[in-house]
């Protein structure tokens, strides 16, 4: 498995999810352009970070892989999903969690207003989308740990993601992806189930395969991986075993 975090965030992210995952589930995260120990590459081309994330796919896997994406890394995720099976890579599954279902001038707004007012004012409204006005006390780790990644990058890498981000089109531009799971979270105000229905939507109505399936959660928030990781590693695993024993990849095929 191979995942790829949301904006702002880092691989760290997906620490929670890791250690609710069985043991022979092993779970690579990858930092995107402009995050953690890529904080230094930023790029306003979602062309860069797709190409990145691609070959970061082909340094580490070794067979059939699952894709995972959070948030700008689904969208990240199913570009260079798309890429790698155009290439004759073996893509076994896709998962999307909490993504937006385009790009678009929202984001570029949020580029703006960054640029113009700052990495504390974007940390106060991401932190507001994520967790909502009372998240429960037992979320304060996440939430800690969220405040610290986001006020650790500069004002320009966090604008050119969003830039990245409104560049991408819808995913009815995807050409038959593998068997799909997305999850959204019920109580998300960044990328209600709705959203997710409509990615759901677009991918199925190119698909010639397996196509795509949605799972909501009743509570977790946008960041849902970490505050419900639990319930997010059943439904991911619940997937995984569907389409290894569908023979879309080899029995027993691990990534």
């Amino acid at each position: 498995m191979i995942a790829f975090h949301a904006l702002g965030l880092d691989g760290h992210s997906f620490e929670p999810l890791r250690g609710s995952l069985s043991d022979d589930r092993p779970l690579i995260a990858v930092d995107l352009l402009g995050h953690g120990t890529m904080r230094d590459r930023a790029s306003d081309r979602l062309e860069d970070h797709v190409t990145h994330a691609a070959e970061r796919i082909r340094q580490v896997a070794d067979g059939p892989v699952h894709l995972l994406g959070h948030s700008f890394g689904g969208a990240v995720a199913a570009l260079a999903c798309q890429r790698l099976r155009g290439d004759g890579h073996d893509i076994a599954s896709l998962a999307l969690l909490a993504t937006p279902s385009a790009g678009g001038k929202l984001y570029a707004d949020r580029a703006d207003a960054t640029r113009l007012n700052g990495v504390e004012a974007f940390r106060e409204a991401t932190l507001a989308r994520w967790f909502g006005d009372a998240p429960p006390p037992h979320w304060q780790p996440h939430i800690d740990y969220a405040s610290r990644s986001l006020t650790s990058l500069p004002a320009d890498a966090i604008a050119s993601t969003w830039l990245a981000l409104a560049a991408f089109g819808d995913f009815s531009s995807l050409d038959s992806p593998p068997a799909t799971l997305c999850i959204a979270s019920a109580d998300d105000l960044s990328t209600p189930p709705s959203v997710m229905s409509g990615i759901v939507d677009a991918i199925n109505g190119n698909a010639t395969g397996a196509g795509a399936g949605l799972e909501t959660l009743l509570t977790g928030g946008h960041l849902f991986p970490l505050t419900m990781a639990p319930d997010a590693a059943r439904l991911l695993e619940a997937h995984w075993v569907a389409v290894e024993g569908a023979d879309i990849v080899p029995a027993g095929a691990r990534a």
